[in-house]
């Protein structure tokens, strides 16, 4: 199971499944040259993140990341978690967060 809650930005993953979410913008297409980060940590300003997604290639000008169930393999808990875009025009945009991501657990590991 895996949900994103519309107003609130609250991801919500069972532990150790695998899920994709797409990030697209309303005004720009993404495009060679731009990156797309998503990072989860326990804190806001953490130095070493627990998740850290970087996406450069993009079908459409949408970026797709994945979270791998290593990635979700992680304390069942809540956590914090933003997406971040690099434009290749120098813009840097925090378009998500810091918002919730919830790891829930599960009967079948």
């Amino acid at each position: 199971m895996f949900k994103i809650e519309e107003y609130s930005n609250t991801m919500t993953v069972i532990k150790k499944d695998t899920v994709s979410f797409t990030v697209s913008l309303d005004n720009y297409i993404l495009s060679d040259g731009d990156k797309v980060t998503f990072t989860v940590a326990k804190k806001l300003e953490q130095e070493k993140p627990i998740i850290q997604k970087v996406v450069t290639s993009f079908v459409d000008g949408v970026a797709t990341v994945t979270l791998d169930s290593i990635d979700t393999d992680i304390e069942i808990g809540t956590y914090l978690y933003d997406i971040q875009i690099d434009l290749a025009s120098g813009v840097i945009d925090t378009i998500i967060g810091p918002a919730h991501f919830i790891v829930e657990g599960g009967v079948t590991y």
